[in-house]
């Protein structure tokens, strides 16, 4: 009887992937490449005196809305009032928003006796009353309001209960205005007040140099 010889069984070898690290080498040459594209990207990205200008446009537009919303809502006159710069300097530096009254409706503008009404969300440092300054706000650093001409050359906008401009007490409608900002960078920004409603809208008139 002839005898078979048997293969021994087959031995699979089971090779494990080794996982390579990255060497000191690479790792150095990645975190240059990507420092010196930040370098690059990051100025045109990322424009501080574009940001403080655009912020400041925002910060009037939103809180004259909100002037007007209040006066519809307590059925009272609010004032949204620029505030004039130090002696010897130009422009203005913010602004605040008050209550006045018919009585009081065409006096000047004092900022030690002004009833401001109260700021509700109380993140304007200003004691709880609405007023914003830009000299002391870093949202703004560098911007100023160069020119306010609103209701033929007054420099505040008042709204009345039934949440329009009005130009005197005996309710003259507005005529509206201009409020320009200018920035860092030679930057200068327009803020159109439409009459009567006070809608606003905001132009970029020189973005640079």
């Amino acid at each position: 009887m002839q005898r078979t010889r048997q293969r021994p069984p087959r031995r699979f070898r089971v090779t494990w992937g080794v996982r390579r690290a990255y060497t000191l080498v690479e790792l150095v040459i990645v975190i240059t490449i990507l420092g010196i594209a930040g370098m690059l990207l990051v100025p045109n990205m990322i424009d501080r005196d574009t940001f403080a200008i655009q912020a400041a446009s925002r910060s009037i537009v939103s809180d004259m809305v909100f002037a007007q919303s209040d006066a519809l809502a307590n059925q009272e006159y609010r004032r949204f009032q620029l505030i004039k710069a130090g002696v010897g300097e130009e422009g203005y530096v913010g602004y605040c928003i008050v209550r006045v009254t018919p009585q009081n409706f065409m006096h000047p503008f004092n900022p030690d006796t002004a009833d401001y009404i109260q700021d509700p969300m109380g993140t304007l440092g200003a004691d709880g009353r609405y007023i914003t300054d830009f000299t002391i706000d870093d949202r703004f650093g560098g911007v100023r309001i160069s020119s306010v001409s609103i209701d033929s050359g007054l420099d505040y906008i008042t709204f009345d209960e039934f949440g329009g401009s009005v130009s005197s007490s005996s309710g003259a409608p507005g005529t509206g205005g201009e409020i320009e900002l200018s920035g860092g960078d030679g930057q200068r920004y327009l803020i159109a007040i439409a009459p009567f409603t006070g809608k606003t809208t905001v132009e970029v008139v020189q973005n640079g140099p």
